[in-house]
């Protein structure tokens, strides 16, 4: 069975955050507090390793051996200082973080983003997708199948192992063991699998957690979070089966195929969110975060135009804008190819 996955990354650079709160409606102190500098430590391990690999969990180890030059060398001399291959043999990754353990600080964010769900909730008449929205403080959490987990962070990162094989034209052969850690710079993150039976159909699995982080440059792009994957949460479902009948109708069998399908759909749900989220965040915002400067709005919509999955977002804005939430959600649930006509035309 071949299995695909269609990620949804919110992309900053992460900073650090710090202090109390002075009343539980004024969210201010999460502006000052976003600007400080970033913990990368203690790491605790989210899941356990899983091996698994495709070509963008390469690019630390091609980083690894770009910045260190003496190393290869010192490969290439045992192997006779001849032309030489390498090959990534065995690969295997998890998810760590680095939870937020100053209690005054984790109470605040954490009231934050219950505030701004129930109003993200109320003002599009959407049902509540989560059973949980916990500080995450211990490794290794335990999901459920009876509702999503948001697993509030400080810092989120990646980890993994792996043995690359080096040869020669003789077959002489050097192996290299590799254990690192990157820093994702994703605000908030929730997945989605797609898998391709042997006959030839497909079948989609959601993660039951989503997870997010208390820390941001630009921080409209962190307040935003929690209401953005709670659409991403809610909608999915619609894109999905909008994925399943494109596959299904064009017998769809490669999985690089399949992959540029979901991408382009991913896009499409962005672009509906970016305008929900535009159309309402600003005004929760306004009244409960006043110390945030509007200009910081705009840059968070410029920031993400460099990314392939945010390349609708401005068309969806206008149309959101045009049609309002509740029209706008109601194309999108009952026939999203419409929708994604809109906004691409």
């Amino acid at each position: 069975m071949m299995k695909a996955a269609f990620i949804l990354f919110l992309l900053v650079v992460p900073c650090a955050a710090y202090g109390g709160v002075d009343s539980l409606n004024d969210y201010s102190l999460l502006v000052e507090l976003m600007k400080l500098e970033e913990c990368e430590q203690p790491l605790y391990a989210f899941n356990d390793f899983e091996e698994d690999c495709n070509k963008d969990d390469q690019l630390p180890i091609l980083q690894y051996f770009n910045e260190h030059g003496a190393l290869v060398k010192r490969i290439q001399k045992d192997l006779d200082n001849g032309a030489i291959r390498w090959k990534l043999d065995k690969f295997a990754q998890r998810l760590v973080f680095v939870p937020e353990k100053r209690e005054r600080y984790a109470n605040l964010f954490e009231s934050y983003c219950n505030d701004v769900i129930n109003y993200t909730l109320r003002e599009t008449g959407l049902n509540n997708p989560y059973q949980n929205i916990q500080t995450l403080l211990f490794e290794r959490p335990v999901t459920s199948s009876s509702g999503i987990i948001a697993f509030l962070v400080h810092n989120l990162a990646r980890e993994y192992v792996a043995t690359c094989a080096f040869s020669n034209e003789e077959q002489k052969k050097v192996n290299i063991k590799l254990r690192g850690t990157v820093f994702l710079g994703q605000v908030g993150s929730y997945s989605s699998y797609i898998h391709m039976r042997h006959d030839g159909t497909f079948a989609f699995e959601r993660d039951w957690y989503t997870i997010w982080q208390n820390t941001a440059k630009n921080p409209y792009t962190a307040l935003i979070v929690p209401a953005e994957e709670t659409l991403h949460i809610i909608l999915r479902q619609h894109t999905e089966r909008a994925i399943k009948y494109e596959l299904e109708s064009r017998c769809v069998k490669v999985m690089e195929e399949v992959d540029r399908i979901a991408n382009d759909w991913i896009a499409v749900e962005e672009a509906i969110i970016g305008g929900i989220v535009y159309s309402l965040l600003p005004k929760f915002i306004t009244k409960y975060v006043n110390n945030l400067p509007p200009s910081l709005i705009e840059e968070d919509i410029e920031s993400r135009a460099g990314f392939k999955q945010y390349k609708h977002v401005k068309s969806g804005i206008k149309m959101v804008q045009t049609m309002g939430c509740d029209k706008a959600i109601k194309a999108y649930t009952e026939d999203p190819f419409g929708f994604r006509k809109s906004i691409i035309s």
